[in-house]
């Protein structure tokens, strides 16, 4: 093993990457908090319980270690949506309802791909009604629009309208069912109604199914179909989710998906993912849990979504969306062996809020020059050269202005006049 390698499915985010994840998280930050949500900061590491309590599959995804203390299984975070639940249930348990919060961090799964996974995520806890879930998907349009991301899709779906539809039909292998409805196999459909006997209606109007995919006659359509109480109640939901939606205006960018169950086993209700036909991967996904929070003892309703910035990062990049870093202010080149000028001028700007770094490698002083441009820095100042004048700024390796008298001030006073 070479001590360079990294384990398979995690990856290093170099200085540029990590400048642009930081003002991604910081503008996505800004947005949910403009609609109210604070942040919290759940542990990394937590009881293996926690994560069993809510899914069994947790065991199987999650890198495990024991408590030296306890002599209890941890895991690696492999999921944030249960750390809020316990938090809201604990830290939160006299406080009263809606809480809205959101966290940035990584979540880390034992499964092929990436096996460390940037996420944003935030949630809605409290509110029953249709409207919070309303509200987070306007929040994820809100959050794309001002990434200046367009075409993103949001497909919203509902897993009481599926559930209704499957009993209505009196399938039997349901879970098989479901997996080639969430992989749009209309043959393997076809094929899983002749192999049982599937005719008439039944198998009409399960084919069917796979074409409730659309704007809001989808709806309409899917009434039609199913007539259950359960499928009838979820249609109704989606409704009123969809006209709330169109008040925000963010309608355009939405899609009724009723043949596909999303998310994770505790998603029960309306759930949503969000799409770019620009990456083969989605961005987004999240629901409700409405039964998530009654395994830490309290009994509360809830929706949210996490948004994988990796993907999102990729998206601005093939895009073109740059975050437009601030580039670094000032390279300080001091060729004298006493550096105390050097010291000083950095002091001063830096206190003065400018990104100031000195040279510090012994070589020619226009070589320093040519490596701190490439490396982004908007200004290069060459102090105590040995022909006149002995003190520059450059704007460019090609350009550069003299520094008459004291170089802090002569540096401060031509600079101040270029920003």
């Amino acid at each position: 093993m070479r001590l360079s390698e990294i384990p398979e499915g995690f990856k290093t985010l170099l200085p540029k990457e990590v400048k642009e994840r930081e003002k991604l998280v910081g503008k996505l930050k800004d947005v949910v908090e403009r609609w109210g949500y604070e942040p919290i900061l759940p542990p990394t590491i937590e009881f293996l319980g926690l994560f069993k309590a809510v899914d069994e599959r947790f065991e199987e995804l999650s890198f495990k270690l024991i408590d030296r203390k306890t002599g209890r299984l941890l895991a690696v975070r492999p999921d944030f949506t249960p750390q809020v639940a316990r938090i809201v249930s604990s830290s939160f348990k006299d406080d009263e309802p809606p809480f809205r919060f959101y966290y940035a961090g990584s979540v880390f799964r034992e499964w092929g791909g990436s096996r460390e996974l940037s996420q944003f995520g935030f949630e809605l806890i409290g509110v029953k009604e249709v409207e919070a879930d309303a509200e987070v998907i306007a929040v994820i349009a809100n959050i794309l629009s001002e990434l200046k991301v367009k075409n993103f899709q949001i497909d919203i779906g509902h897993s009481q309208f599926l559930e209704g539809a499957l009993k209505e039909l009196s399938l039997a292998d349901r879970e098989e069912v479901v997996k080639l409805l969430n992989q749009k196999d209309f043959s393997g459909i076809e094929f899983y109604c002749e192999e049982r006997g599937i005719e008439g209606e039944r198998r009409e109007k399960l084919l069917k199914l796979l074409e409730l995919y659309g704007k809001e006659e989808v709806l309409f359509k899917a009434g039609e179909l199913f007539k259950n109480e359960l499928s009838q109640k979820a249609l109704s939901e989606l409704l009123s989710v969809y006209r709330i939606l169109k008040s925000y205006g963010f309608e355009e960018n939405v899609i009724f998906d009723l043949s596909e169950k999303r998310g994770m086993d505790y998603h029960k209700g309306i759930t949503y993912e969000v799409f770019h036909p620009l990456l083969g991967s989605s961005l987004g996904i999240g629901g409700r849990y409405d039964e998530l929070l009654k395994k830490f003892s309290r009994e509360l309703p809830a929706t949210g979504i996490t948004l994988n910035l990796d993907s999102l990062a990729e998206l601005l990049e093939k895009k073109g969306y740059s975050q437009d870093l601030d580039k670094k202010d000032f390279y300080i080149i001091d060729l004298k062996e006493d550096k105390t000028i050097a010291y000083l001028l950095a002091k001063e700007l830096r206190s003065r809020g400018y990104k100031t770094a000195r040279d510090i490698l012994k070589r020619d002083y226009e070589s320093s020059v040519e490596i701190a441009f490439k490396k982004g820095f908007k200004f290069v100042v060459v102090l105590n050269r040995e022909e006149s004048p002995r003190n520059l700024i450059y704007t460019s390796p090609e350009s550069s202005f003299p520094v008459v008298g004291d170089p802090l001030k002569g540096v401060l006073s031509l600079l101040e006049g270029k920003r």
